[in-house]
């Protein structure tokens, strides 16, 4: 049984015909700007794999550059057949982005840069006019701002002056463009120098307005304002089935370090750390006593690691865990049965932590940690943090401010913290006297 071809299909004949009535588009000539805005494209694509940790690049990369030749090889044709693809494909990723976007609903630059770079893809089958490739270059670029708020480490400078260098030339090519300069195979310009063919300017040329404007970038971005609080209370925290369910349980609420026996975690916390079990995964200081008289030796053949990144308005004192009562021998924190359980509600990953004692002066400072290595249940924060954006569904506070999670830090974590950080006035603090609360000199003095 024969079937009718797809553009005599009641439903779409009319529409076939309208679009096949259409005008043909101008194209654009230039296979020298169509390279180059692949290449920016690229840039935009490998930032983004980079600052997130992804291999979206994997099968992004090729399949655009597939795209653009067969693109560049059908500009003269309609393609009505394959912009209906593209069409059904764009539709099929928006319905994607949806279902990521419910999963990550506290944090969606990752999901809308996955969004962008699979509708680039699908963009890339269809670029017979300039305009069309001016999307493309507007997509690199918002793929890699995206990929600036994702990184957290220096690995993102060397792709802005890669980007830099590449818009020059894309920017040249498309200014002879818009100006109807027809594309032309002359190597030599009006000076009769020798120039490459993928080049719209000298090499040198090219190199003096590469420098002038970085320069000029250092300079605003040296005089630009930096604002103390981010306008959008949407901050970066990961997601994971692994927190999200994990709760306190009734004698569940202590330190854990990740390299103890179970044993350690619950029972053995006097000690330096659980006597060798997992070494390299345990921290001295952080259990609920700490003998400064013993094991010393043992923790000096151990080598530095990163155990996590940050990425704060302002520097400080990334605060873990606080003692409050001298021993004799070391510290000890008295009251550690004296938690305080936070819950969040289940449509977001905020919590109020809501610290005791607020300063009187202060100023609001927002820091995202990302986790390198496994870490105990502690949580890491500015002091007096006010607000913790965190995965699990309860975290514990203590007495001294600070923060704890059901369960171990695990590598790739990231939560964010906002702390309402005191002013320290070291004259202020000179004329404090010793009119001290009650509270506070029962406790600690």
């Amino acid at each position: 049984m024969n079937h009718p071809p797809l553009h005599r299909l009641p439903f779409l004949a009319s529409l076939w015909t309208r679009l096949a009535n259409t005008p043909l588009p101008v194209t654009e000539e230039s296979i020298t700007l169509r390279i180059w805005v692949q290449v920016l494209v690229v840039i935009g694509i490998v930032a983004t794999d980079v600052g997130a940790s992804t291999q979206m690049s994997v099968w992004a990369i090729p399949l655009s550059f597939i795209g653009t030749f067969w693109s560049w090889q059908r500009r003269k044709h309609r393609n009505i057949t394959a912009k209906f693809l593209i069409a059904i494909g764009m539709l099929a990723a928006l319905a994607y982005f949806f279902g990521n976007l419910l999963a990550n609903i506290n944090d969606t630059r990752l999901v809308l840069a996955e969004l962008l770079i699979q509708l680039q893809v699908l963009h890339s089958f269809d670029l017979p006019r300039r305009q069309d490739l001016g999307y493309s270059m507007v997509i690199g670029l918002i793929l890699l701002g995206v990929a600036g708020t994702l990184n957290e480490t220096l690995a993102f400078g060397p792709f802005v002056i890669v980007f830099l260098a590449v818009a020059l030339p894309i920017l040249c090519l498309d200014y002879r463009s818009r100006l109807g300069f027809a594309p032309t195979a002359d190597r030599r310009s009006q000076a009769g120098k020798e120039r490459s063919p993928l080049l719209p300017l000298r090499l040198p040329q090219l190199g003096l307005f590469f420098g002038i404007t970085l320069l000029l970038g250092l300079v605003v971005f040296a005089l630009m304002p930096r604002f103390p609080g981010y306008q959008l209370q949407t901050l970066p925290v990961s997601t994971s089935e692994a927190f999200e369910y994990e709760r306190f349980g009734e004698n569940n609420r202590g330190i854990i370090n990740p390299g103890q026996t179970e044993t350690d975690a619950t029972g053995g916390q006097e000690g330096n750390g659980g006597g060798g079990v997992g070494q390299e995964m345990i921290y001295y200081g952080f259990n609920r006593q700490m003998n400064q008289l013993e094991g010393g030796d043992e923790w000096e053949d151990q080598e530095p690691k990163v155990l996590m990144r940050v990425r704060s308005q302002a520097p400080g004192f990334w605060r873990v865990l606080s003692f409050d009562h001298y021993t004799g021998e070391g510290w000890e924190i008295s009251r550690d049965d004296q938690l305080t359980t936070v819950t969040r509600p289940a449509w977001s990953y905020r919590f109020y932590v809501n610290a005791a004692d607020p300063p009187l002066i202060s100023r609001q400072v927002i820091q995202t940690f990302t986790i390198t290595a496994p870490m105990p249940n502690l949580i890491p924060a500015l002091s007096h943090a006010s607000t913790l954006y965190f995965p699990t569904p309860e975290i514990a506070v203590d007495p001294e401010g600070g923060m704890r999670a059901p369960i171990p830090l695990a590598e790739n974590l990231t939560y964010t913290a906002i702390s309402d950080v005191p002013d320290r006035d070291r004259t202020a603090l000179g004329e404090a006297g010793t009119d001290y609360r009650t509270t506070i000199a029962q406790h600690y003095l």
